[in-house]
């Protein structure tokens, strides 16, 4: 991992598995296809997650969002 850490990430452990593996949108859930950036990276039971959401930007809150 390497730059500044981000903010406002939700818990890992309130996403689906789907939004977990980048499947789907981290923040509303739609599927994400060949489409996303990086949200931010965060760590949970000392395995990474990479989160990923739509592009340009996803303003949908889910779940354990803090913002």
């Amino acid at each position: 991992m390497s730059g500044r850490p981000v903010t406002g990430l939700p818990r890992i452990d309130l996403l689906t598995p789907r939004q977990q593996m980048a499947m789907n949108c981290a923040r509303c859930a739609q599927h994400l296809g060949m489409s996303g950036r990086v949200w931010g990276e965060v760590r949970h039971q000392g395995l990474l997650f990479r989160l990923w959401i739509c592009v340009p930007d996803c303003s949908t809150p889910v779940p354990g969002d803090p913002a």
